[in-house]
C-alpha cells in the first residue's frame, strides 16, 4: 500500500525525530540514507527471531501470565488521516482488549521517548484499522529482557500527533533543523554530513 501513498511517513520516522530531528532532514529532504552496519543486521535478526517466537505462543511474551486470544504479527497499516504508515510487531487481543507489542533490540535500562511515541503511533494506526480502542502498549527490551507496559494518555497520544506534525513541517518547509544533541553525534550514520553545520 505504501507504494500507492508516497506522502505518508513512516511511523519508525517518529523514534528517529526524537533522537535528532536532522536525519528526517537528511533523509525525506536531500534523500539520504544510512548505511546498515553489523549492528543494525545483528539488532535485526535478533528482533525478527523473537517475532517467530511470539507467534508460536499462546501467553504474552512467555513471561506475563496474560492469555492472548488473537495475534496479529508484522502488520502493516496505513492512515491517510494521521498520514503515516507502519508495520506493527505485533497487536494482541487479550481479555483486558488490543495491546500493541514493539520489540526493541536494546539493552537501554530506560524507555527512550523515540520508542514510547513511536509504539502509540502503531496504537493510532491500530485503532483506526480495527475501530476499537488501544489502551496499553508494551516495548520489550530484548538485551535485557525487560517489559515495558504503558497506558495510553490522551497527553501521550497528542504529543504523538505533534510530533508527525513536526516531520511533515521539516519536510514541507525543506529547512535544516537544530539539534541539542552533541554526545550521540559522532555514533550517528549522517555525522558526516552534519559535522561541518
Amino acid at each position: 500500500m505504501f507504494e500507492e501513498e508516497p506522502e505518508l511517513i513512516p511511523a519508525k520516522w517518529i523514534e528517529i525525530y526524537h533522537y535528532c530531528p536532522r536525519i528526517i532532514y537528511y533523509m525525506a529532504v536531500l534523500g539520504a540514507r544510512e548505511r546498515e552496519t553489523a549492528y543494525m543486521r545483528e539488532g535485526r535478526m535478533e528482533e525478527e527471531g523473537e517475532e517467530e517466537k511470539e507467534k508460536r505462543r499462546k501467553t504474552l511474551l512467555a513471561k506475563r501470565k496474560e492469555k492472548v486470544l488473537e495475534k496479529w504479527t508484522n502488520i502493516k497499516l496505513y492512515s491517510q488521516k494521521l498520514g503515516i504508515v507502519g508495520t506493527i510487531d505485533m497487536i494482541v487481543k487479550t481479555e483486558e482488549g488490543l495491546k500493541i507489542v514493539d520489540i526493541k533490540n536494546t539493552a537501554q535500562k530506560r524507555l527512550l521517548p523515540g520508542y514510547l511515541y513511536q509504539t502509540t503511533a502503531y496504537a493510532l494506526l491500530a485503532q483506526e484499522h480495527f475501530k476499537k480502542p488501544v489502551k496499553n502498549i508494551i516495548i520489550y527490551h530484548t538485551k535485557i529482557d525487560k517489559i515495558f507496559e504503558i497506558k495510553l494518555t490522551d497527553q501521550i497520544k497528542e504529543h504523538t500527533i505533534w510530533t508527525i506534525n513536526r516531520i511533515k513541517n521539516i519536510i514541507e518547509k525543506a529547512k535544516l533543523p537544530k539539534t541539542k544533541r552533541k554526545r550521540q553525534c559522532k555514533g550517528c550514520g549522517y555525522y558526516h554530513m552534519c559535522k561541518g553545520l
